[in-house]
């Protein structure tokens, strides 16, 4: 590990705030990010070689971001359940600017946005062949992705009586549990194909907001408690971060076919150079009808595309209501999830679904969260870190 990414390490385990993954589920996803594609491909064999902690660390450099850079936030989430239905959320920036307005466009979260620019960004790096840039590039793409996986990054009703960090972060404070999670989530691989990093955001967050009834309900029925917590919702968690690997390699697999399909250092000469041609298939919590389809152009090379700055965060902060998001739950057995959780706890003006939100208290970065937050950091701060980092080579 070199010094930078250890003091970074460090520093920002420090304190203690509201997690998404956490560092340890946000670098596990990450290490895992390549395993859907096809067993004998050269691109998965290639990811898997590259594998490193830095770079696995490197994937919760978004949440570190948070700390020095207030437009960050939005880009982790989707409060997709402001909007009624949730199915009919606009899914052009621009036109969610003409609806929404630029503010409310900005604070409700930008993450499918932010996922489809970091994608360009990766095929631009393929196509360089820059290989640095290509492993730095995917490695802080897997962030936003599996972000959008968070079922809690999927809803308006982001936290309530404190099960963010529950579900996202405690429960993986346990090795155990992290394994048992990380080899259930195996089963839950679907078909790896051609991404449409956009559109294929939506679904997944559309879907998580279905489930968020069912996620609140498994808490309150464990009276809190993150044993119990693990237990109601292991299968869940599972299923998530299976369709989480399937999506990520589809959009690794798809950028490097949408570059031409470059060659890449320790390319074999056995494995398979395909490109997608399949349509990607989720299958723990698949949506109705599948994800949105993506039309395969001749000659094989799918252009995503981009059309707007998805990297816009908020500049105001918007309210959120911390009652119940929905009234229909979500099935738990693997079967197709419906058009998410529209409200019930009186959450959209139906006068003006976009004028002044509910009666709850004010944050500044609705579902958002973070590997950790971390405030400004003191020299005092920075010798601990230090001193904690020498008795840990010592130990070594």
């Amino acid at each position: 590990m070199t010094m930078l990414r250890a003091l970074l390490v460090v520093l920002t385990v420090v304190p203690s705030f509201a997690q998404a993954w956490g560092f340890l589920g946000h670098r596990r996803l990450a290490s895992k990010m390549q395993d859907a594609m096809p067993a004998n491909h050269c691109l998965r064999a290639w990811y898997t070689s590259k594998q490193t902690f830095d770079l696995q660390d490197s994937a919760c450099d978004p949440d570190r971001w948070r700390s020095t850079d207030s437009m960050e936030a939005p880009r982790h989430y989707l409060n997709i359940d402001y909007f009624s239905p949730v199915a009919g959320y606009p899914r052009d920036y621009q036109q969610a600017i003409a609806q929404l307005g630029p503010t409310y466009a900005r604070t409700n979260g930008t993450v499918p946005w932010r996922v489809q620019d970091k994608y360009v960004e990766l095929v631009a790096a393929f196509r360089s062949g820059n290989e640095t840039q290509i492993l730095e590039t995917s490695f802080v793409l897997s962030h936003y992705v599996f972000d959008s996986f968070s079922i809690l990054h999927d809803t308006k009703n982001f936290d309530p009586d404190g099960l963010h960090e529950r579900w996202e972060s405690d429960m993986f404070d346990n090795s155990t549990r992290m394994n048992a999670i990380t080899n259930a989530a195996v089963g839950y691989y679907g078909t790896a194909g051609i991404a449409d990093p956009r559109n294929h955001v939506f679904d997944i967050v559309i879907v998580g907001n279905g489930l968020a009834p069912t996620l609140i309900a498994a808490d309150e029925a464990g009276a809190a408690g993150v044993v119990e917590l693990y237990n109601r919702t292991r299968d869940m968690t599972a299923r998530r971060w299976g369709d989480g690997i399937t999506v990520m390699s589809s959009m690794l697999w798809t950028a490097w076919n949408e570059a031409g399909r470059p060659n890449l250092s320790n390319f074999g000469s056995s494995c398979s150079r395909a490109g997608p041609t399949a349509q990607v298939v989720i299958v723990g919590y698949p949506p109705v009808g599948g994800l949105t389809p993506v039309a395969l152009p001749d000659g094989g090379v799918v252009d995503a595309g981009v059309e707007s700055d998805g990297g816009v965060a908020p500049d105001a902060g918007v309210e959120v209501d911390a009652g119940v998001t929905a009234d229909g739950g979500a099935p738990t057995d693997g079967g197709p999830v419906g058009g998410g959780a529209g409200g019930s706890g009186g959450f959209h003006n139906p006068g003006n679904p976009f004028g002044p939100l509910g009666g709850g208290g004010g944050t500044d970065d609705g579902g958002g969260c973070s590997c950790t937050d971390v405030p400004g950091t003191s020299v005092v701060a920075v010798l601990a870190a230090l001193a904690m980092l020498r008795a840990r080579r010592r130990r070594s």
